[in-house]
């Protein structure tokens, strides 16, 4: 993807179906944990994008949120239309990440400290936040997060919605 040797298939995504499957797949993950899944906020919003990789990036930060959250915890998903974006929200109760740490989550093959994945449930390559972060680029998009050590962390995904991504497109090649 770096070298730009992988294409994206664009097409009109409804994104309030994906999030639905997306959140079923995160609540039946959150039973075996222990932990509640809620969908808050569901409002229909299309992009132009590639679905595949869209539900990457949300299981991505689902799945990530479900694993450092502990047995009792909650994690809650939401889509909103803001003004020209769709936005695509995980917010957890979990362990959270230290501000220190915050720069680099989107680095690839960065870990936070060890303490914190101490656990082989809790490994991983350290690449899931960098494809991610990926992922919503490649759609004109961005990832925002915030986070407080023991207190959980919001993970915003901000995609342009398709009338933004055409209106972009036109004003390119009119340039």
């Amino acid at each position: 993807a770096d070298e730009g040797r992988f294409d994206l298939h664009r097409e009109r995504v409804a994104l309030e179906p994906l999030t639905r499957d997306v959140a079923e797949t995160a609540h039946i993950l959150g039973e075996e944990g222990g932990i509640i899944v809620t969908l808050r906020t569901l409002q229909p919003v299309t992009v132009l994008g590639d679905q595949v990789r869209l539900r990457q990036l949300f299981l991505n930060l689902i799945t990530n949120a479900i694993k450092y959250t502990a047995r009792g915890g909650r994690v809650d998903l939401s889509l909103e239309a803001r003004g020209a974006s769709a936005v695509f929200t995980v917010q957890d109760t979990g362990i959270g990440i230290a501000g220190a740490d915050l720069p680099f989550i989107f680095d690839r093959f960065w870990r936070v400290d060890r303490a914190r994945t101490r656990s082989a449930e809790r490994s991983g390559a350290g690449l899931g936040l960098a494809i991610s972060q990926w992922i919503a680029q490649a759609h004109g998009g961005s990832i925002n997060v915030s986070s407080r050590l023991g207190r959980g962390s919001t993970f915003e995904v901000t995609i342009p919605t398709e009338g933004t991504v055409a209106d972009a497109a036109a004003v390119a090649i009119e340039a």
